[in-house]
């Protein structure tokens, strides 16, 4: 058995560890109870209920209709648990989330969208009036269609991010198909399902989990182009659209899955003569393709901008992000810990000293669950390329170089942006789960040590940055 009690139980103990030394060194920033139980019973729940999917799960038939049925309860008991936290805590915000301005900005601008297109008027010139930048116009413009049909309501956008999300838990278990075997397949579509992150996102008014929809849907069309020849050039269009769609919601991202499928179709197949005059021809495809679309989209300048910006931006969001959280990274000389954790971040925010830190630590179950389980990526990384897995290029290379944009930006430890980068994780997470050696059990208790003083730390620095210790 891949995954037994006692590892449930490791991480149970581990979980009630973590929270029983805060609670008992830093008693007067103690957080909110209910949010402190409620954080413990989805934890709990996560470990559990994982467990019995993994055994029920092993040989069941048509796993993903199961995987999408069983994703969407869940991720609407998410919504629910959004607007229960929101009615508790902040309930001038309905309905949206918990200190959620950027919510009400999409929804404003969903509105304006959505008036666009009932009257018949030119759509970016409507959102130029909002936006300051056309990364933000996507998803506006999927606000305002639904919004043109279902009526202006918000609960629209989050029963499309339900069905989204689920359909994106679908799509995982189908790469890590592909990449791995079934078995690998069936836990990664458990994991994803269950991943209290996703259900955190997938419940509030925010772009992150279409762009996980989009950015999944494009590993897997480029993964597709080195395994089904037959379709390639159907893969290689649909690569190209997504290529384009993703423009209006991140600028950097279009570059990054650019060059993972580009590495991806170099080094997939070197064998042969024929196969190094197929790779160069496709990645020249690709390379014209992507330039046809930037041109057409009119992106160059963006691109640019973005290029040219890469020099100032490490000291730009260090800056945005000490004034989001109300640190200050360069005077603490936390930039080394910032790209040394890249991948392991975010550590959870356990304490509560200041009005602000609600909607931070109010989500501490999920960075607890990703730092547990995280241990399994690593293994499943060494083992991709102990056995060469050329498969696993393109996931593993959009992954890293993705999460070293964030560790350079210094906003690796923003929960928000991290999550993108996790539905490619758990494909490697998988494989970690599956495999088995002498010492794993110990190696990951070793592992746990580290991340337990890790977020000790964490807590410790941000108490004592405000001079609170």
């Amino acid at each position: 058995m891949y995954w037994a009690k006692k590892n449930t139980d490791t991480a149970i103990i581990f979980t009630l560890c973590v929270l029983s030394v805060h609670i008992l060194l830093f008693s007067d920033f103690l957080m909110s109870l209910p949010v402190l139980l409620m954080g413990l019973g989805i934890v709990l729940f996560f470990f559990i209920v994982m467990n019995g999917y993994f055994a029920k799960w092993q040989e069941c038939s048509n796993i993903k209709t199961k995987l999408f049925f069983h994703s969407v309860c869940y991720r609407l008991l998410g919504v629910a648990g959004m607007y229960m936290l929101t009615m508790m805590y902040d309930p001038s915000n309905l309905p949206f989330d918990i200190k959620g301005i950027d919510s009400w900005n999409y929804h404003y601008s969903g509105i304006i969208a959505a008036d666009a297109i009932n009257q018949d008027r030119d759509l970016f010139q409507a959102l130029s009036f909002f936006w300051k930048s056309k990364s933000d116009y996507g998803f506006s413009m999927v606000i305002g269609f639904l919004y043109s049909i279902f009526g202006k309501f918000p609960i629209v956008i989050k029963i499309f991010n339900v069905i989204v999300g689920s359909y994106t838990v679908v799509r995982i278990y189908q790469i890590t198909k592909i990449i791995y075997a079934e078995q690998q397949a069936r836990i990664a579509g458990i994991i994803t399902m269950l991943m209290p992150a996703f259900l955190w996102f997938g419940g509030m008014f925010l772009k992150e989990t279409i762009l996980m929809f989009l950015l999944i849907n494009t590993a897997y069309y480029a993964i597709r182009i080195t395994n089904f020849p037959n379709l390639r050039i159907v893969y290689i269009l649909l690569l190209m659209s997504h290529f384009g769609i993703l423009f209006y919601f991140r600028t950097v991202l279009p570059p990054i899955i650019l060059g993972a499928a580009m590495l991806q179709i170099a080094f997939y197949k070197q064998k042969k003569k024929r196969h190094l005059l197929l790779s160069i021809i496709i990645i020249t495809t690709l390379l014209i393709s992507s330039i046809y679309v930037m041109k057409m989209l009119s992106m160059y300048d963006m691109v640019e901008k973005t290029v040219e910006a890469s020099s100032d931006q490490f000291g730009n969001e260090l800056d945005q992000a000490s004034k989001n959280r109300g640190i200050n990274y360069a005077a603490a000389l936390v930039v080394p810990l910032l790209i040394a954790g890249a991948i392991i971040t975010p550590f959870p925010s356990l304490l509560d000293f200041e009005e602000r830190q609600l909607p931070i630590y109010s989500h501490y179950q999920n960075e607890i669950i990703r730092n547990i389980m995280y241990f399994f990526v690593f293994l499943g990384l060494i083992r991709a390329i102990k056995q060469k897995n050329k498969k696993t290029i393109y996931v593993g290379s959009f992954a890293l170089i993705y999460i070293m944009i964030l560790a350079a930006s210094g906003i690796s430890f923003q929960d928000r942006f991290q999550v993108l980068s996790l539905p490619f994780l758990i494909i490697f997470m998988a494989d970690g789960v599956v495999s088995n050696y002498p010492k794993k059990w110990f190696h990951w208790k070793i592992y746990l040590l580290f991340i337990f003083l890790g977020i000790l730390m964490w807590n410790v620095f941000k108490l004592s940055n405000r001079g609170l210790i």
